[in-house]
């Protein structure tokens, strides 16, 4: 091989290397970026041919589910409306990729995506696309009692099985119809937003749990160690008062946390240190 084609053939394999490794960037390594990339219209327009799997409540309640639409296409149906709105989210093509709630967090699953080549020996078979059903933890009574004590203020409620972590409630206002995406998007009250995840707010009387870590961490106090939850107490030069003034006295641990009694805790919080008080925050993704 005389040294002009040694160079030739050189240059091509370079090129080949290049477009092999170009196209398994796209189809094998990063396939999941550019699948979920908001701007990739032909990506959502496969999902309106596939039957999106049932979202469930914990009692067996439809959240959200698929009905037949024109020709081979699907659209997403809430029969619940808002009172699962942002914890749920939704699902239109047309209106992009959700990027909220269940519809987001599982739409691998909801699709029935488990690796591009079952999902492509699927399409090859001719198969109808089926998406899997998800089932939540959610609770739609103690959902509806949220929103009634939120009464139309802008807030969020969320209540967890401290055993488990499942989340039963998620409430957020205000609120939005999943099926009105275009009012909601308009509405200068930001119905969108989910308050309870999208959100930052003080942690107010969550933090005593923290505090409770901290102290019972650190050795220096038991459920039954005994503190000052006397009202008003001043700390650092800042008075501070117990909810309705109410002075507890001594009172053990378990009891300050029972009724959340501000002076007792900060009381635990001033004896524990900044320091130790600091590495809990940031333990707790509270810093």
């Amino acid at each position: 091989m005389n040294k002009p084609i040694g160079r030739l053939f050189g240059l091509v394999v370079i090129l080949f290397a290049i477009l092999v490794g170009f196209t398994s960037r796209w189809t094998v390594f990063e396939a999941k970026s550019l699948r979920d990339n908001p701007l990739n219209r032909r990506v959502l327009l496969e999902e309106l041919e596939i039957d999106r799997g049932t979202i469930f409540a914990h009692d067996g309640t439809v959240l959200a589910k698929s009905v037949k639409g024109p020709g081979k296409t699907w659209k997403r149906q809430y029969p619940q409306g808002p009172l699962f709105a942002q914890s749920v989210g939704w699902s239109f093509p047309a209106q992009g990729i959700p990027d909220t709630g269940t519809e987001l967090f599982r739409r691998d699953a909801l699709l029935g995506r488990s690796d591009s080549l079952s999902s492509a020996w699927v399409r090859i078979q001719g198969h109808q696309k089926v998406g899997n059903d998800v089932k939540t933890w959610f609770d739609q009574e103690a959902q509806r009692v949220a929103l009634r004590d939120l009464a139309g203020r802008a807030g969020s409620v969320v209540a967890l099985d401290p055993r488990t972590g499942a989340v039963r409630v998620m409430a957020s206002v205000p609120d939005f119809n999943p099926t009105d995406l275009n009012s909601a998007r308009k509405d200068p009250a930001s119905p969108l937003l989910n308050r309870a995840t999208q959100a930052g707010y003080p942690p107010g009387s969550t933090f005593k749990v923290v505090t409770a870590v901290a102290a019972i961490d650190s050795g220096k106090y038991t459920a039954a160690s005994t503190v000052d939850g006397k009202s008003p107490q001043t700390f650092s030069g800042v008075p501070l008062n117990n909810d309705d003034k109410v002075d507890y006295g001594p009172v053990d641990l378990t009891t300050a946390l029972t009724f959340s009694i501000n002076t007792a805790w900060a009381n635990v919080a001033s004896d524990l240190g900044r320091d130790t008080m600091g590495r809990y925050m940031r333990r707790f993704g509270l810093a």
